[in-house]
C-alpha cells in the first residue's frame, strides 16, 4: 500500500466540517478529478453507506465502490473499497477539534497494487491536489456558512 496523508488547519467547527465531509455526493465540488458522485442511500454518509465515484486523475479513469467502514460523529470518516478488492483504497479524515470554531484535519489516502513506476507520479500529483482540495472544501465550507447566516436574516 502507498500512503499519503495531508494535514491542515480549519477555520470553521469540527461539526461543519463533518457535515461536509459526509455530505458525499458534492465530493466533485472540491476534489480535483472527480466526475461522478452516487451515494446509497442519498443523504449524509454513516457506517454502511454505499459510495460510487468515477475519476480522472494523472490521465487515469478511476472507478470504484467504497463503503463507510469507519464513522465517529464530528471526529472521523473512513471510506474503503471492500476485502479482496484487486485495487484497494482507503481514504480516510480524522478530525481534531482545536476550539469551538476551528480544527485540524488530517486526510490519509492509500492505494494498493500500485506499480512502482506510478508511485513516483502518484506522489507528485497528491502533494500538489491534496493542498488544493483543502482549499476548495474551505471554500465551499465560506459559501455554506454564509448562505446559513443570509438566511437567518
Amino acid at each position: 500500500m502507498v500512503t499519503f496523508e495531508y494535514t491542515d488547519t480549519f477555520d470553521y467547527a469540527p461539526a461543519s466540517v463533518f457535515a461536509l465531509l459526509t455530505d458525499l455526493e458534492v465530493r466533485p465540488t472540491w476534489i480535483q478529478g472527480l466526475l461522478e458522485a452516487r451515494v446509497t442511500p442519498a443523504g449524509h454518509a454513516h457506517l454502511g453507506t454505499s459510495y460510487y465515484e468515477v475519476g480522472k486523475f494523472s490521465g487515469f479513469k478511476s472507478e470504484k465502490t467504497m463503503s463507510v467502514t469507519e464513522f465517529e460523529q464530528d471526529r472521523m470518516l473512513v471510506l474503503a473499497t471492500p476485502d479482496g478488492a484487486s485495487n484497494p483504497f482507503r481514504e480516510s479524515y480524522h478530525i481534531e477539534p482545536l476550539s469551538a470554531g476551528s480544527c485540524r484535519v488530517t486526510i490519509t489516502v492509500e492505494v494498493g497494487n500500485v506499480p512502482k513506476v506510478a508511485e513516483f507520479f502518484m506522489r507528485q500529483e497528491m502533494k500538489k491536489s491534496q493542498p488544493q482540495n483543502a482549499e476548495a472544501l474551505k471554500s465551499l465550507l465560506a459559501s455554506r456558512v454564509q448562505q446559513a447566516s443570509s438566511s437567518e436574516c
